[in-house]
């Protein structure tokens, strides 16, 4: 290989930059326009879909929050946060020919204030990405496929976030809890292996039928906390890492674009989680003190949840019916609509964990998110959420052993519309109502208004 060859394409890999979350665009008019691309960076001239023919894809994208409690909480006042999201992804089959075998490797760059704990005090954390600064690896695996990707199987640093517990309509919402719920993230120790956090596992996928797929994960249960673990590479596999055991089974319906519905997913799961205890924070007096949140250790854990998306109403095409309950039509999908994702989708999640020593021992959320509700505006997302999370009974009855009031759930409610700029910037106002910030009455009800940024480079 010349020079020029080798220069050139380790340019095509620097510059392949792609957003992680932004929509495929499938064509640019004026690819020096930065307001048509789907990339701040755009094709990098040309580079970008080179690196990609040869597999080798490389993410960049910036998350940023600012937000202010208004009234109630802890105290009134405002924090920003962020995070860079740098990622790696090289598909082997089209780089070496490895059939169906893959890599990716994810670090984050977290900056900023958490809001939730500088001023609200509640355990449903008003962001979704703050965290401690730090520079973080956040995944780091190996995937194989097999039978046609009908077995996939995955080995390394796991962030479990990335494929368990999620409703695809509730990832428009900014509040932690309508990402991972916090069933799970206060239930285990340190929130386990979920954003910012991730530990070594491995994960098994099966997809019988093309609406079925099966998923098994074997992890450290117990990432320590984000100072113990500030690289990510804080791996124990004895008693204090504990193991976690996650399970979930996903069916599909209508998702084909000649189906006679509307689509829908639906989950149902659980988890065992076994590590140790650690002792309890103990005040100035040696009293311990109670706090709505993850344990840094547990010696055993499980839960079970279910979860719904489901859309209630498509957009029709141009031309089509004005209805979509005539059973003589065919209703309009996502495929074959003219406006691709117009309409409202809704989503619930209920779950449980049967240890009465649960911070977490209900939970349940639902919300609706209706795409493209203002006319010329395709892209953005309107959408109203609810999040409940119940104390279990001895959890609960050691708060108010300490005096505090109201001690036994808290709650929060969401609305949030996000703007898309350009294809690769989108701006998402928001507000949200806690309820009982951290479980008790000891603080009022919270009112935090804020925006998010992201920006896909």
């Amino acid at each position: 290989m010349n020079l020029k060859k080798y220069f050139v394409q380790i340019l095509g890999m620097m510059l392949g930059v792609g957003g992680l979350l932004a929509d495929p665009v499938t064509s640019t008019p004026d690819p020096y326009n930065l307001l048509q691309q789907s990339q701040v960076l755009g094709n990098g001239l040309g580079y970008r879909k080179m690196a990609e023919d040869r597999g080798v894809v490389i993410t960049a994208q910036s998350t940023s929050d600012l937000f202010g409690n208004t009234a109630g909480g802890a105290a009134t006042g405002t924090t920003y946060s962020g995070v860079m999201s740098l990622g790696l992804a090289v598909d082997l089959q089209k780089g070496v020919g490895w059939e169906g075998a893959s890599f990716k490797n994810t670090w984050l760059w977290l900056y900023g204030t958490d809001l939730s704990s500088q001023y609200v005090g509640n355990a449903l954390t008003v962001s979704s990405i703050a965290a401690n600064p730090a520079f973080r690896c956040y995944e780091l695996w190996f995937q194989q496929n097999l039978f046609h990707d009908a077995l996939s199987l995955r080995a390394g640093l796991l962030g479990l976030d990335t494929e368990f517990m999620i409703s695809d309509t509730a990832t428009l919402f900014i509040n932690s809890t309508f990402g991972v719920p916090s069933l799970f993230s206060l239930n285990v120790p340190n929130g386990g292996p979920t954003y910012p956090l991730a530990t070594p596992g491995v994960r098994i996928a099966i997809q019988p039928t093309s609406w079925l797929t099966l998923r098994s994960a074997l992890a450290q249960g117990n990432p320590f906390t984000q100072q113990q673990n500030p690289r990510g590479f804080n791996w124990n596999f004895g008693a204090a890492g504990g193991l976690l055991s996650l399970n979930e089974v996903a069916a599909t319906w209508n998702k084909d674009i000649h189906a006679s519905g509307l689509p829908g997913t639906a989950k149902a799961g659980f988890w065992l989680q076994a590590g140790q205890d650690v002792e309890s924070s103990a005040d100035s007096s040696g009293d311990d003190v109670f706090s709505f949140g993850s344990p840094e250790g547990r010696r055993f854990s499980s839960g079970f949840y279910g979860i719904v998306d489901q859309q209630l109403y498509a957009v029709p095409a141009q031309g089509s019916p004005s209805t979509i309950s005539d059973k003589n039509k065919q209703p309009v999908t996502d495929a074959s609509c003219a406006c691709p994702g117009k309409g409202l989708n809704a989503f619930t999640r209920l779950g449980f964990s049967p240890q009465q020593a649960s911070p977490v021992g209900f939970y349940a959320d639902a919300g609706l998110v209706y795409t493209g509700l203002i006319p010329t505006r395709d892209a953005d997302k309107l959408g109203v959420a609810f999040g409940y999370a119940q104390m279990g009974s001895h959890y609960a009855s050691q708060g108010s052993a300490t005096g505090l009031n109201g001690v036994g759930y808290e709650a929060v409610a969401e609305l949030s519309y996000a703007m898309q700029v350009t294809p690769a910037i989108s701006i998402q106002p928001d507000l949200q109502y806690i309820l009982y910030p951290g479980g008790t009455q000891q603080y009022g009800n919270a009112v935090v208004v804020g925006v998010r940024a992201v920006v896909n480079f």
